[in-house]
């Protein structure tokens, strides 16, 4: 593994803090936030009444009573307008934070304070290393590099992220399988969306999901349709720097027929996007899908 930085330019960093911080986020939020610890990177989402991603991002604890949320860049000024309206007359602050560098690590030591940057495990998956802000100053010390094999890396595991992946008030977070990354916590009470969030986990109303696919013919390309028996059964997300694999939505019984072909089955039988075969790669960590 690589011990390189690997610079995140579009990712932004909202602070909570204040002495009702942590109770202000777990009500809001899906994951649990009460008790995060500080070497830990989590996702949470906070989500329509109606259970839609609204946001996505990271939190990581500074201290007992600041937090900070890592979202995309053009996300963050929505997200603080969003989190103004529930705030009321809690003792909280909410303040862009400026001033760190964000990246990934996939190699870093177990540190928590801020001598030489605050790194904190990415709970997503372990292939994912390590959330990593570091100023100006400790940057230029690190060897810095863009974040296009991380992002393969991302992509290859199945890790949706972003509004290009979570479409806002329209992606699900049991279609993207946020569940089993940490996203989600079910016993912790309520929270913004839990009660239809609850419900399609617990009657297995999910009808789509979320993997990574990759062809050896035409390059991906953000928002191709994606087809199985002529029909139109998702579309291409995120892709990755060479062009070649992606995540893609895809409804789940074409999903379950191309995953378990029969003998001499119909080209029209598998996947396609733009007239390219997909090839599907699930890993370990979405098994089993809910098929009915």
């Amino acid at each position: 593994m690589s011990a390189d930085f690997y610079h995140h330019p579009d990712s932004r960093i909202l602070s909570v803090s204040g002495g009702e911080a942590a109770d202000f986020l777990n009500d809001l939020l899906t994951s649990q936030i009460q008790r995060l610890e500080l070497d830990t990177a989590r996702l949470a989402c906070l989500l329509s009444p109606q259970g839609r991603i609204l946001f996505d991002m990271m939190v990581i604890r500074i201290s007992a009573e600041k937090f900070y949320l890592i979202c995309d860049a053009e996300q963050l000024q929505p997200l603080l307008k969003k989190l103004k309206l529930y705030r009321l007359r809690r003792k909280i602050e909410l303040n862009e934070e400026t001033g760190w560098v964000i990246g990934h690590r996939l190699i870093a030591e177990d540190k928590t304070d801020e001598q030489d940057g605050l790194y904190r495990r990415d709970e997503r998956h372990p292939a994912l290393g390590w959330y990593c802000l570091l100023t100006a100053e400790q940057a230029a010390s690190v060897q810095m590099t863009d974040d296009q094999h991380w992002q393969e890396l991302r992509i290859a595991t199945g890790i949706p992220q972003g509004a290009q992946d979570l479409t806002p008030n329209r992606a699900l977070m049991l279609e993207a399988g946020l569940e089993h990354l940490g996203g989600i916590d079910f016993k912790k009470g309520c929270y913004i969306g839990q009660e239809v969030t609850a419900r399609t986990h617990y009657r297995g109303l999910v009808k789509r999901r979320i993997v990574p696919v990759r062809t050896t013919d035409t390059k991906l390309s953000t928002g191709d349709a994606v087809f199985w028996e002529e029909k139109e059964v998702g579309k291409i997300l995120s892709v990755a720097g060479n062009s070649y694999s992606a995540l893609a939505t895809v409804r789940l019984d074409a999903l379950q027929d191309a995953l378990n072909p029969e003998p001499e089955q119909p080209a029209s039988h598998l996947l396609d996007s733009s007239g390219n075969r997909l090839e599907l790669s699930i890993p370990q960590w979405m098994h089993p899908l809910p098929f009915k």
